[in-house]
């Protein structure tokens, strides 16, 4: 498959990029440990920032991805497609420019992979403080290492596309919650107003 972009002056030519420079895990040449070890790193660390920044929040975002899993899942999937579209658009705002489509291709990728990581390690620190209560780890860092760990044995395990889909169903189950608040937040406003 290939994306063709437009100069902007003078007579159309189309510059043709093949998709595959839009994947940044090609682009970076990484092994499957090396990957394994990107996706523990970034939700352990980001988990731990997350938990260390808002640690006071998280006990309420436990309680609304654990009280439906499922459905958590949904809403995580859902913030990772908004993500994911925004990042497309921006992409075809980008191409416009006139740099090199590889230089806005790899830009626009490894940005949108840096963000979709970000919202993974919050799922992460969501899921870990949750394992850390349900296992009675005093720590809730320690969940947070234990699911970084699920993630990244996922992502050396499997394939590149089936790792990186399953760690991101992951870290979805604990984003999903906060996300369903979130969107839902306006309609319970409304409703204990009219109550």
């Amino acid at each position: 498959m290939f994306i063709q972009t437009a100069a902007a002056t003078g007579p159309v030519t189309a510059a043709v990029i093949p998709l595959q420079t839009l994947e940044p895990i090609s682009q970076l040449g990484s092994s499957a440990p090396a990957r394994a070890m990107v996706a523990f790193l970034t939700s352990t660390i980001v988990g731990g920032f997350v938990l260390y920044q808002y640690g006071n929040r998280i006990d309420a975002a436990v309680e609304a991805s654990t009280s439906n899993p499922p459905v958590s899942v949904i809403y995580g999937v859902m913030a990772y497609g908004l993500v994911a579209f925004f990042g497309a658009y921006g992409f075809s705002q980008l191409s416009r420019v006139e740099i090199g489509a590889a230089t806005v291709a790899a830009i626009s990728g490894l940005t949108l992979l840096g963000i979709l990581l970000s919202l993974g390690g919050v799922g992460y620190a969501i899921l870990g403080s949750w394992l850390a209560d349900a296992a009675g780890f005093g720590d809730p860092f320690l969940g947070v290492v234990a699911a970084g760990l699920v993630g990244a044995v996922a992502v050396l395990a499997l394939s590149t596309l089936v790792g990186a889909v399953v760690w991101f169903l992951i870290a979805a189950v604990g984003l999903g919650g906060p996300v369903r608040n979130w969107v839902h937040r306006d309609n319970a406003t409304r409703q204990a107003k009219e109550g």
